[in-house]
């Protein structure tokens, strides 16, 4: 899976760093080496190590929420 900056990503209980208690986070910004976060109600932002970031993906702890077909219109 190819990562890029406003992805979103719910959680799932395997997300051990849920400090906040948030359901999703959104990636801010992205490099070759860390990816920048911020979870939901959370007053601040995180950073993993790219790496890192996509074993959590592929180990179900975050699971990609494309919310592009959920926004409205109106």
């Amino acid at each position: 899976m190819e990562i890029h900056e406003n992805m979103e990503f719910k959680l799932t209980q395997k997300f051990i760093p849920n400090f906040c208690n948030a359901s999703s986070l959104k990636i801010v910004n992205v490099n070759d080496t860390t990816v920048r976060i911020e979870m939901e109600n959370a007053r601040s932002r995180g950073v993993f190590p790219r790496m890192q970031f996509m074993s959590l993906i592929r180990n179900g702890a975050l699971v990609y929420s494309d919310t592009s077909s959920n926004e409205d219109t109106a």
